[in-house]
């Protein structure tokens, strides 16, 4: 409190309870220099009564009315920005559910100041319903969350009278690490579209920083295929601390397969959490932003859950098949971000669309955009697991839209509809192959397809991940999900053996009781390989599992995986029009070739 020659520090001996509402009510009576709270805590349970407690302190001089420096609500006054030392924070972690500042006289109360947040939800503003007033919140605390007046009667924010009015804060929320800036790179507007990295070195360290080239809208040439990034999924497992035993989510890992990006996370909380992650306070998180560096994206980084690479240092994989399939400009690079902004108009420029490992999380424009490039007799090769899954890591409704959260399959979309699998199980243990059906070996619609393998068997019992191509999170057919009737199964893992007692359905897959749920006792655990036509001239290939990639990849591409993979893909080159030659390449060039050293 601001004294009149100094500040002084108060310490009132009420402690604050986890998960209690309080009304807390501060009276300052400036010439005498008392200080006084006067709180009510609301009864948490049915066996609860309501509890009162008042206390006054006495500063011995007045108290100073006025600052020069904002008001800040849940955290300290410092000015924000970047430091090069650990800060200790002194932000709130909790609920706040209103703040109104008043003055009292012999004239009657006057309101200088009124914050309602039920108000501009889906903004970073809260609004001042008494003078105007209005602030601005920082590094993303979460709104729509239940206030002191909850009482369950709405589940959505946008319709409900009251009961949404709170903030949650955190010491750890980040929306953006505010960095100064250090460089800027100026590319040319027709800059090959790809991944690239920019390498630093300040002489100690090294990093590479990576980033994306997307196609310019007006490029004339363009080719048949789009590698689709899945940057969404990167941003929802950006910095994940799900090792970190002290949160209250997290697996079970083997210390020894931590790298030294994990080992940095450790030592840098200023780098934020992922939507996987618990806040320091126990709730979940709401946010997770690219505006910071993200350690696990980079192309050294090893999972410490897998002991290899996930999600994009594994997608570099694909990058490398298509360099040698295509050739440099053989193909280009788009985004979740840039389908979710730009939808179908983006996607009907080419004629054969590709997914990398793990294209977990789709917006309703996306999957709105993917349905019309397959009505419009687009080819799909779906060459990951989990994909189109989830809107949300389990908000009910976004703060930021207010629609519905959770998994696509909830709101009746289920990925069955677009790939013909859905996620059905995931494991940490060593994956396995795919065993040809018989169904495929006869079928005429798929003989291009199966080209070099006819003595196999077994394709895939190997892997730079897990050991094997079905491994991580995986995908099934299910007829009741909508995998449509035409499909053809080219290969499942049930004909290889099957998986181990280390994977396990989703609970989504299985009712009560909760039995019959692993690789040896259900057959819901599998990956299957399916392929099917659509009416408009249009195909869909699909995987179902995310380590796919590391199989591809296996023995510098020269594996039963890599070879179903590359008559896929120059299978649907050959349907579009025109088809694509890869430059550097003679006309009668087959299919693999390349125009250099990989």
């Amino acid at each position: 409190m601001g004294g009149l020659t100094k500040v002084h520090e108060i310490r009132f001996s009420l402690t604050l309870v986890r998960g209690q509402w309080y009304h807390l009510h501060f009276i300052i009576e400036p010439g005498a220099g008392i200080t006084r709270l006067d709180a009510q805590a609301k009864a948490r349970d049915i066996g609860e009564r309501a509890s009162f407690f008042s206390e006054e302190h006495r500063l011995p001089e007045a108290v100073r009315i006025g600052s020069s420096k904002s008001l800040t609500i849940a955290s300290d006054s410092r000015e924000c920005g970047p430091s090069t030392e650990l800060v200790k924070s002194s932000s709130f972690n909790g609920k706040i559910d209103g703040f109104k500042l008043e003055t009292s006289s012999e004239c009657g109360i006057n309101t200088l100041l009124d914050f309602d947040f039920s108000l501009d939800i889906p903004t970073d503003s809260i609004r001042d319903t008494s003078r105007g007033y209005h602030g601005d919140l920082i590094n993303g605390p979460s709104r729509a969350v239940t206030g002191h007046d909850w009482d369950a009667s709405q589940s959505d924010w946008r319709h409900a009278p009251y009961g949404y009015g709170a903030i949650h804060f955190h010491d750890d929320d980040l929306d953006d690490a505010m960095w100064k800036t250090s460089f800027k790179l100026d590319l040319p507007r027709d800059f090959q579209s790809g991944c690239y990295a920019v390498f630093v070195d300040d002489g100690e360290t090294t990093d590479f920083i990576p980033f994306f080239v997307k196609p310019a809208p007006d490029m004339k040439d363009v080719p048949s295929i789009a590698l689709i990034i899945p940057t969404f999924t990167y941003a929802a497992y950006a910095n994940e601390h799900l090792y970190d035993k002290t949160r209250t989510v997290h697996f079970p890992g083997d210390s020894s397969k931590i790298d030294k990006y994990f080992r940095t996370l450790m030592q840098r909380p200023d780098l934020g959490i992922s939507l996987y992650d618990s806040h320091n306070d126990g709730s979940g998180t709401c946010f997770s932003s690219i505006k910071r560096a993200i350690l696990n994206l980079r192309p050294d980084y090893s999972m410490w859950l897998f002991d290899g690479p996930r999600e994009f240092p594994a997608d570099l994989w694909f990058v490398d098949f298509l360099e040698r399939e295509l050739g440099a400009g053989g193909y280009d690079v788009i985004t979740d971000h840039q389908i979710s902004e730009c939808g179908a108009s983006l996607l009907n420029r080419y004629k054969v669309l590709m997914t990398c490992s793990h294209p977990e999380y789709p917006t309703f424009r996306m999957l709105d955009s993917y349905s019309a490039f397959l009505k419009d007799g687009g080819h799909f090769m779906y060459l990951g697991g989990n994909g189109t899954f989830s809107l949300s890591a389990g908000a009910w409704h976004h703060s930021l839209t207010g629609e519905p959260g959770s998994l696509w399959r909830s709101r009746g979309r289920p990925p069955n509809c677009l790939v013909g699998l859905g996620s059905c199980a995931m494991g940490v243990g060593k994956g396995t192959g795919y065993g040809i059906t018989d169904e495929a070996r006869s079928d005429p619609r798929v003989s291009r397809l199966l080209r070099g393998l006819e003595a196999e068997q077994i394709i895939g019992d190997f892997g730079l991940v897990q050991g094997a191509a079905s491994g991580d999170e995986i995908d099934r057919l299910d007829y009741g999900l909508g995998t449509p009737r035409n499909v053809i199964v080219i290969a499942t893992t049930k004909l290889a053996g099957g998986h181990s007692d280390e994977y396990m359905l989703f609970n989504e897959e299985t009712l009560f009781p909760m039995v019959n749920i692993t690789g040896t006792t259900s057959d819901k655990v599998r990956s299957d390989i399916v392929y099917f036509e659509t009416p408009s001239g249009g195909a869909v290939f699909s995987v179902g599992s995310i380590n796919w990639v590391g199989a591809l990849a296996w023995n510098v591409f020269d594996n039963s995986v890599a070879r179903l993979t590359r008559n896929v893909l120059h299978e649907f080159l050959r349907r579009a029009e025109p088809v694509w030659k890869p430059t550097g390449l003679p006309a009668d060039s087959p299919p693999g070739s390349s125009s250099g050293e990989p």
